[in-house]
């Protein structure tokens, strides 16, 4: 799938992540991984990645725009991860959001511009298509919240950068494209999550806290899938100045079901209960992968039980108390 991805450089924002050191795993051995970020959210300590002879980790923000800029010279492709996610987080920290998630972009766009790249990756999210986004495709309207809303900072934020990206590519020629994730999971996730959050408190026997009513629908999408998705647009010409949503539609339930089936799989003690959150919830987010599929030939091939099963042992494995 990647063969033609060798001895090339590969910038990672924001690589140390649960998403990046799953594409840095899948790259290093035929190439030179660059990883820079704060090292907030490590995923990192549970590989054998910062070991790797073609490794290089730097430590660093993308609002350090000379830094940035210093770090990314001489990369053939930049995949931009680097950004403030998780709407606990978002609420509680807005002003942070924008300045990461859009002036980081921007920093790392403007470096882009004194380079010669390939491909230059811009991270975006499924919130861009607002609180229903139902087989929603790239070409569908994008919906932002009201103002004074802290949860829809983060669309903002995304949405900006998507049209900072696409205007450097139509003014500067940067080869870029932007991704829009539709609920990514799997082993190595920190943070906040849903699939992470249940999978840490299944394996401890602790009790599954669903926000509201959980009737909330979303579709999973297993890392490998999302990994491979990835890997077909970087250097692929035909991916230049383009959207693509990236999940699998197929795996789709509530958060309530999502819980049960985890819950049913590990064979665990865990019983469940509801919280009301003081914040907007995005209602259903399942993709149209149209696009991917015909322009990259993309198909999510991990079933949500067999994705769940996997995730549910690594913790086992790595995270039990």
């Amino acid at each position: 799938m990647c063969m033609n991805l060798k001895n090339k450089s590969i910038f990672l924002t924001g690589g140390a992540g649960f998403i990046g050191s799953h594409i840095a795993e899948r790259l290093m051995d035929d190439n030179k991984i660059t990883i820079y970020g704060t090292f907030h959210r490590d995923s990192l300590n549970y590989t054998n990645i910062p070991q790797h002879p073609n490794v290089e980790i730097i430590k660093g923000d993308v609002l350090d725009k000379e830094k940035l800029e210093k770090s990314m010279l001489g990369s053939d492709m930049v995949v931009h991860l680097a950004g403030i996610t998780g709407a606990p987080t978002v609420v509680k920290m807005p002003n942070l959001t924008l300045r990461v998630n859009l002036m980081g972009t921007y920093n790392a766009l403007e470096a882009a511009k004194k380079m010669d790249l390939e491909s230059f990756i811009d991270f975006s999210t499924s919130e861009v298509y607002g609180a229903d986004a139902y087989e929603s495709g790239e070409k569908d309207d994008t919906s932002i919240g009201p103002i004074g809303e802290p949860r829809w900072v983060y669309a903002l934020s995304k949405l900006s950068a998507e049209y900072l990206s696409h205007s450097w590519f139509k003014e500067y020629g940067i080869p870029v494209t932007s991704v829009r994730p539709f609920n990514i999971y799997g082993p190595r996730q920190r943070g906040i999550g849903a699939v992470m959050m249940f999978a840490n408190n299944i394996i401890n026997n602790r009790e599954l806290v669903i926000h509201n009513d959980g009737i909330q629908v979303r579709s999973w999408c297993y890392i490998d899938d999302f990994v491979d998705c990835i890997l077909l647009i970087l250097g692929n010409k035909k991916a230049v100045g383009n959207i693509f949503n990236i999940g699998n539609a197929k795996a789709t339930c509530t958060i309530l079901g999502l819980a049960e089936a985890m819950i049913r799989l590990s064979g665990s003690k865990s019983k469940i209960t509801f919280k009301k959150i003081d914040y907007p919830d995005v209602k259903t987010r399942v993709p149209n992968i149209d696009k991917a599929r015909e322009m990259l030939g993309f198909e999510a091939k991990v079933s949500l039980e067999e994705g769940l099963k996997k995730t549910i042992e690594w913790y086992r494995q790595n995270m039990k108390e």
